[in-house]
């Protein structure tokens, strides 16, 4: 995708021009596709609305040309699956690590959110059990922790006071 195209406008069933944002640009088949969301009139990306036009790219002004609605059912399961095979591409791997239990066993959980509390100078993680369970259906444990590199949790620690742990509801609640 050129990265200077950023906007553009299209006109409307009813005649008005729409400003269009783009979302992202590929090739395929021969041809020039550009996805692209309507932007409302305060500058904001209209919720829902995506959309897909092919067009021309000009190399001297390196703007996009020649925009033309998607004209076949099977150009829109092309789009489609661009779209699902990126999506795929861009969805976060859960973060993973694992906790000794009392008894010495080792357990994998997944992270669901970390937080600071400047209050206690410290951070906190919330984990589950790494199953394949929907995370509503797991139990959710707490603990302090040291980062190391680049944030990495590296060591686990117990949570120490009353009020940590009613720091940890109100967290919990804001996640609800």
């Amino acid at each position: 995708m050129n990265e200077e195209i950023q906007e553009f406008f299209i006109v409307d069933a009813e005649g008005k021009e729409q400003k269009c944002r783009v979302v992202f640009t590929f090739d395929a088949e021969e041809k020039s596709y550009v996805l692209f969301s309507l932007i409302d009139a305060d500058g904001n990306e209209i919720a829902g609305d995506l959309s897909a036009m092919t067009f021309d790219y000009d190399d001297n002004t390196g703007e996009m040309t020649n925009l033309q609605p998607v004209e076949t059912e099977a150009e829109w399961e092309m789009i489609n699956e661009v779209v699902l095979t990126l999506l795929d591409e861009f969805e976060e791997e859960p973060q993973l690590i694992t906790v000794v239990e009392e008894d010495g066993n080792e357990q994998v959980c997944e992270v669901i959110h970390t937080f600071a509390s400047p209050q206690f100078q410290k951070s906190y993680v919330l984990y589950v059990a790494a199953t394949d369970e929907p995370i509503a259906q797991r139990e959710i444990f707490a603990a302090q922790y040291m980062a190391g590199e680049q944030d990495a949790i590296e060591e686990l620690l117990p949570i120490e006071t009353e009020e940590e742990w009613a720091l940890i509801e109100v967290e919990l609640a804001k996640l609800s």
